[in-house]
C-alpha cells in the first residue's frame, strides 16, 4: 500500500481509489510514510483529511504520525535483526551437528529467507489467522517433503525440487506482500517491482560488504592476525543472509528514496542490455554456436532469457506513462530478441528430448520455456499496441503478470510429481 500511495501522489483519483478500497490500511500506511512525503501538497491535503476522520480528535490536534511511524520502524528493525540471526543460525546447523552442508542447503534454502519475509508482511498487513495457517501449512509440508524423502546422492530431481520450491515460497511471499490481492494485476506488478528494487539494493550491500571484508583482511594482515576462519564461519554466512533482509528493511524505511534510484538504474541498463543481446545474437550466428548439442550453451540461453524478462518487467514498471518513450521502444526490441532466443531454446530442448530421451531436467525446462514463450508473445503484442497508444499501461502490466499462477502450478508439478515419477533420481 505504501508504494501505491507514493506512486499515486501525482494523481488524486488514484489516492481516492486506494482509500476507498481499504480505508484502515490506507490510513496506517499513509501515517507511516507521511514524514517522507509531507512536502507534497496532495499529502498535506490527505493529512488534514485523515486527521478530521480520526474519532475524538480536535481541530488543533496534529496527525499522530510520528509515534506510529517510529513504532512501525522499530518493529521493522527488530524483526530484521531477529530474522538475520535466526536465518543465519539455521544455515549454521550442519556445522553445529556434523551434517552434510550441501544437502542441507539444497533441502532447506527455500524455507528460510522467503518464509521469513512472508511472516514479516503477514504481520505488517495484519493478516487473518487462517491465512497464517494456510501459508505455513504449505511451507511446512514442502519442508517435510524435501527432508524426509529418500533422495539419491547425486539426484537431479532433488535440485529441481529445491529450485521449484523456492519459486513456490517466492509466490507465497508475493501473496502476503499484496495482502492476498492476488486477482489484482497492479498488485502483482508492484510485487515484481519490489523484487527489482530489493535485488538492486541487495547487490549494492553485497558489494559494500565485500569491500569491507577485503579492507578488514588487509588491516589485520598488517599486524599478522588471521581472521579467515571468523570471516568464513560467521561473517560470510550471516552477511549473505543479512543482505536481502537489510535491503527489504531499507526499502520499507525509505521507499521514496529507492523509488527514485531504481528507475534511474533501469534507464541506464536497459539500453546496455539491448546492445549486449544484439551482440550475443550476432555472435551466435557468426561463430556458428550449437545449443542443440551443447548443454552448457542451452543453460546460458535460459539464464539470458530470464534476465531479459526481468529487465523488461522492471524497466516498464518505471517507464509506463509515456507511450512514445524511447525506453518502451527499447523494451519492445528486447522482447523481440527474447522471442528469438526462446524459440532457439525451445527447439534445442525438443531436439535433445527426442535425441537423448526423457530426463527430469528436460521436462522441467521444456514446461518453463513454453510458459515463457507464451508470456513473451503476450508482452510483445501488448508493448507494440501500447507504443501505438492502442492499450493502457495497465494492459501491458496485466500481460506481464497473468501467467504467474500457471508458473506456480508448473513449479508444484516439477517439485512434487517429477521426483516421484523418476524415483528421486
Amino acid at each position: 500500500m505504501k508504494e501505491k500511495i507514493i506512486s499515486g501522489l501525482s494523481d488524486p483519483v488514484t489516492l481516492e481509489k486506494l482509500y476507498r478500497e481499504n480505508k484502515s490500511e490506507f490510513r496506517a500506511s499513509f501515517l507511516e510514510i507521511f514524514p517522507e512525503i509531507q512536502n507534497s501538497q496532495l499529502a498535506k491535503f490527505w493529512s488534514a483529511r485523515l486527521r478530521e476522520e480520526i474519532p475524538g480528535r480536535e481541530d488543533g490536534d496534529t496527525l499522530p504520525d510520528p509515534g506510529i511511524a517510529v513504532s512501525a520502524r522499530r518493529f521493522d528493525l527488530i524483526y530484521t535483526v531477529a530474522a538475520v540471526f535466526i536465518c543465519g543460525t539455521i544455515f549454521k546447523i550442519p556445522q553445529m551437528f556434523g551434517l552434510n552442508t550441501e544437502y542441507f542447503v539444497v533441502d532447506n534454502a527455500a524455507f528460510v529467507l522467503f518464509p521469513a519475509l512472508t511472516l514479516f508482511y503477514l504481520i505488517k498487513n495484519r493478516a487473518e489467522q487462517k491465512k497464517y495457517a494456510l501459508i505455513f501449512t504449505v511451507v511446512l509440508a514442502s519442508a517435510v517433503f524435501m527432508n524426509v524423502l529418500p533422495w539419491s546422492g547425486s539426484s537431479d530431481t532433488r535440485i529441481l525440487s529445491s529450485l521449484h520450491f523456492s519459486f513456490i515460497t517466492w509466490l507465497i511471499l508475493g501473496m502476503s506482500y499484496v495482502n492476498f490481492e492476488i486477482s489484482s494485476s497492479r498488485a502483482r506488478m508492484l510485487f515484481l517491482k519490489r523484487n527489482g528494487d530489493t535485488f538492486i539494493l541487495t547487490g549494492v550491500l553485497l558489494c559494500a560488504g565485500m569491500v569491507l571484508i577485503m579492507l578488514a583482511v588487509s588491516m589485520f594482515g598488517v599486524i599478522k592476525v588471521r581472521i579467515d576462519s571468523i570471516l568464513e564461519n560467521y561473517v560470510v554466512v550471516y552477511g549473505l543472509v543479512a543482505a536481502p533482509l537489510a535491503a527489504n528493511y531499507m526499502i520499507e524505511s525509505s521507499p521514496k528514496t529507492i523509488n527514485k534510484v531504481a528507475p534511474f538504474i533501469s534507464k541506464i541498463f536497459t539500453p546496455l542490455m539491448l546492445v549486449i543481446m544484439t551482440g550475443f545474437l550476432a555472435a551466435l550466428v557468426f561463430f556458428a554456436k550449437d545449443p542443440f548439442n551443447n548443454r552448457e550453451e542451452l543453460i546460458v540461453f535460459n539464464i539470458l532469457l530470464a534476465a531479459i524478462i526481468a529487465v523488461i518487467i522492471f524497466s516498464f514498471s518505471g517507464n509506463s506513462e509515456n507511450h512514445r518513450s524511447i525506453y518502451n521502444k527499447i523494451l519492445l526490441l528486447l522482447s523481440l530478441e527474447a522471442l528469438v532466443i526462446n524459440s532457439i531454446a525451445l527447439s534445442a530442448i525438443i531436439y535433445r528430448l527426442f535425441s537423448f530421451g526423457l530426463s527430469p531436467n528436460k521436462i522441467a525446462v521444456l514446461g518453463a520455456n513454453l510458459l515463457l514463450f507464451l508470456n513473451l508473445i503476450l508482452i510483445t503484442v501488448k508493448l507494440g499496441r501500447f507504443i501505438r497508444n492502442k492499450v493502457s499501461s495497465e494492459s501491458v502490466e496485466k500481460s506481464m503478470t497473468d501467467l504467474l499462477p500457471y508458473f506456480g502450478v508448473w513449479a508444484a508439478i516439477v517439485a512434487v510429481l517429477i521426483p516421484l515419477f523418476f524415483s528421486f533420481k
